[in-house]
C-alpha cells in the first residue's frame, strides 16, 4: 500500500512508495504465528488476524463496566442507530442515522443533549462522515467538502469545495488530511483550506466499497494520528507531513482484503460478489488505537474476531464473543476507545430491556433496565480495559 500526500516532491514520494513497498514484503516474510507481534523491519509490527470462535468472559480483559445514558427523552429527541460516538474535548459527540439520514448530536459527559450539532438544521453540509475540533468549533467531512461550524452548529464556512472520497479526516500542520479507502495507490489526501477537493479519484467496483472502511485515531498530547484504510496497514502521522508505517496487518494463512481486490475479475456487479464471497480473506471492520492499546473487529472468511493488542506487552488477545459476567449486562460492539482505556459500547434501550440477567449475584444492571425502561434512552457501556 502506497500513501500520497498532495504537494510533496516527487523524489521524495518515489522513496516512500519504495520504502513502503519493501516493508509490506517483507512483512509477508517474516509474519508471526505466535500471540505476539514481532518486529519485521524499521519498528513495523505485523499483526495476525486469526480466526477465533472462543466465548470469553469480558471480566478477563475488563476491569469494570460503568453506563453512561444518553438523555435524549427528556430533550424530546428519538435517536436512531448510533454509528459513532467521539470524545471531543468536554463533548461527547454521537453520530447517529434515522431514516437514511445521518446527523451528529452533542452531548455533555453526563449525557445531557445539548444541541444537533449537524442535520436539519444545517441542510449546506451534505452526507456528513467525520467531526473533529477546529479552533473554537468543529470541522466537519462530508461528501460536499469541508465544513466549519461553531460549538452551538451555526454554519460559519466551506474549507474545501467538491466531492471528497473517504469517510475520516484529521487537521495537522494547516491542512485537513482525508484518509481515502476508494484507492489503494493514494491513501492519504491532503487539502489546504480554501482549495478545492480532488474529484480524480479511481474508485473500487460499489461491491467491494460497500466491504471497506477508513479509520484516524489521535492519541497523547502530542496529536500523534493513526490512520488506516483498508486492513492491511496503519500509518502514523507525527510531524514533518511524513507518514510512517506503524502494523501491517495480515490473516492467518489468508491473503488481505485488499490482496483480493487487487485480482477483482473484470466483471460485473454480480460475478465480483460471487469472487468476494468465494475466496476467503480477512475484513477489518473497526480499528480503534490509543497508547496503550489496539482493539481490532475483523472477519476470516465468514467468521467475526475480536483482538485486543497490549502495545506494552505485545500480547494479543483474540475472541469470536465476549459475555458481560461482570455485572450481567450485554455486551456489544465497540466505537471508541478513550485515553483512559476505556472501550465505548453503544447499548439501544431495546437491548438493555430485552436482556436476560444470569449473573444474580452482581446488582447494577438490573436497576438500569429498569430505569431505561421507563426512559427508553440509549446508554453508552463505558468499560475499562485491564
Amino acid at each position: 500500500m502506497q500513501v500520497s500526500i498532495g504537494g510533496e516532491g516527487k523524489l521524495e514520494i518515489e522513496k516512500m512508495k519504495l520504502r513502503n513497498t519493501i516493508i509490506l514484503l517483507l512483512a509477508i516474510v517474516f509474519f508471526a504465528c505466535d500471540n505476539k507481534t514481532q518486529p519485521v523491519e524499521d519498528g513495523v509490527k505485523n499483526i495476525i488476524l486469526k480466526e477465533s470462535k472462543d466465548i470469553l468472559p469480558i471480566s478477563s480483559f475488563v476491569e469494570k463496566v460503568d453506563y453512561l445514558e444518553l438523555k435524549v427523552a427528556e430533550a424530546g429527541l428519538e435517536v436512531g442507530v448510533i454509528e459513532d460516538v467521539k470524545v471531543l474535548g468536554d463533548d461527547l459527540i454521537v453520530k447517529q442515522r434515522m431514516a437514511g439520514s445521518e446527523s451528529f448530536w452533542r452531548f455533555t459527559k453526563s449525557g445531557e443533549f445539548v444541541i444537533e450539532l449537524v442535520g436539519k438544521n444545517t441542510p449546506r453540509i451534505k452526507d456528513p462522515r467525520d467531526i473533529i475540533t477546529y479552533a473554537d468549533g468543529f470541522a466537519v467531512l462530508a461528501e460536499n467538502g469541508i465544513h466549519a461550524i461553531s460549538r452551538d452548529g451555526k454554519y460559519l464556512q466551506q474549507f474545501v469545495k467538491g466531492s471528497i472520497h473517504g469517510s475520516s479526516f484529521f487537521f495537522r500542520d494547516g491542512n485537513f488530511y482525508v484518509v481515502n479507502e476508494h484507492d489503494f495507490n493514494n491513501v492519504l489526501y491532503r487539502f489546504t483550506p480554501g482549495g478545492s477537493a480532488r474529484t480524480h479519484v479511481k474508485a473500487l467496483p460499489e461491491p467491494v466499497l460497500r466491504n471497506t472502511y477508513s479509520a484516524v485515531e489521535t492519541t497523547g498530547k502530542s496529536q500523534i494520528h493513526y490512520f488506516s484504510a483498508l486492513n492491511d496497514t496503519v500509518f502514523s502521522y507525527k510531524s514533518a507531513k511524513v507518514a510512517i508505517p506503524e502494523y501491517v496487518f495480515s490473516g492467518d494463512e489468508m491473503p488481505t482484503f485488499a490482496e483480493v481486490c487487487s485480482n477483482l475479475p473484470d466483471k460485473e456487479d454480480r460475478e465480483i460478489l460471487r469472487y468476494l464471497r468465494e475466496t476467503e480473506h480477512v475484513i477489518v471492520r473497526k480499528f480503534l488505537e490509543n497508547r496503550n492499546y489496539l482493539f481490532l473487529s475483523y472477519w476470516v472468511g465468514s467468521h467475526p474476531t475480536t483482538a485486543i493488542y497490549n502495545k506494552v506487552s505485545g500480547e494479543i488477545r483474540y475472541f469470536g464473543f465476549g459475555v458481560n459476567d461482570i455485572d450481567g449486562g450485554v455486551w456489544d460492539e465497540a466505537v471508541f476507545l478513550t485515553d483512559k482505556n476505556e472501550l465505548y459500547v453503544p447499548i439501544t434501550a431495546y437491548k438493555v430491556g430485552g436482556h436476560k440477567i444470569s449473573n444474580k449475584k452482581v446488582k447494577g444492571f438490573d436497576l438500569l433496565q429498569a430505569h431505561i425502561a421507563a426512559t427508553g434512552n440509549p446508554v453508552i457501556m463505558k468499560c475499562k480495559l485491564r
